[in-house]
């Protein structure tokens, strides 16, 4: 069974060896730089890809926290110039397993409308779909970068997993852009430094899983978990408070 996936780390064979392989808090802390040929053999994009595996979301929220932000700010921190930063939250807010997004936009710390003198230049957007809006979410990110031209694009979506266990379980943070909707097979126009101009990253969380790797099923089918309403309140705080740590 061959589920689909947005998890980088859901492609590599058994044994593969991690440029980091740490154990954080009793998290799965890994990084792995796929390259020209990596990519190829596991079909996602060029880039360095962070996995945070085995998160407790109810116990260990501080540590989660503590960790996404400590990526984020080595990413930043290694970027040749970053000032103002554009985040973005992708999904649907009225469709409980894909709102990760428009959620933890309304809990970013915006500051680009103030006078006051901060590190990083910050603002927010949430662009909802297609079916919202009748335009593609990568028309509108794009408007808004030719715009007020950031120096970085962070972008937050949920993802999709071939391992049950990953949902809202796992995070993965990315230099390689996203491709909305690619997980569940409903491909948009990808966000990238190549479609955007300027640096993106990508984090997100699974929260749904191909049926198809749990039992065989004619067609595809996506499941999520029972409490998913209450981990994406949860989630969404915790990456939003990842972030605005990260940005301080």
């Amino acid at each position: 069974m061959n589920g689909r996936t947005d998890l980088a780390i859901e492609g590599l064979d058994a044994g593969f060896i991690y440029d980091v392989d740490r154990k954080i808090s009793g998290m799965d802390f890994k990084k792995i730089y796929v390259d020209k040929k990596l990519s190829k053999e596991i079909g996602k994009r060029e880039g360095c890809y962070y996995n945070i595996d085995n998160i407790d979301y109810y116990e260990k929220d501080k540590e989660i926290i503590k960790l996404i932000s400590a990526t984020m700010k080595d990413i930043i921190l290694n970027m040749d110039k970053c000032k103002s930063i554009l985040v973005v939250g992708l999904g649907n807010d009225h469709i409980t397993p894909d709102s990760l997004g428009p959620f933890a936009i309304n809990k970013i710390e915006v500051n680009r409308h103030l006078e006051d003198e901060y590190t990083y230049q910050v603002s927010a957007i949430a662009p909802g779909v297609m079916g919202q809006t009748g335009m593609e979410t990568s028309e509108i990110v794009k408007a808004i970068v030719d715009d007020f031209k950031p120096d970085l694009v962070i972008v937050i979506d949920a993802l999709a997993c071939s391992d049950i266990n990953r949902m809202c379980h796992s995070v993965q943070i990315s230099t390689a852009g996203i491709n909305p909707g690619s997980g569940v097979g409903n491909h948009r126009k990808e966000l990238t430094k190549k479609t955007l101009g300027c640096s993106v990253v990508a984090i997100g969380i699974p929260t749904v899983c191909d049926l198809n790797n749990i039992i065989d099923v004619d067609g595809t089918y996506f499941v999520t978990p029972n409490n998913i309403d209450e981990a994406m309140d949860i989630l969404s705080n915790i990456i939003a408070k990842g972030i605005n740590k990260a940005l301080i």
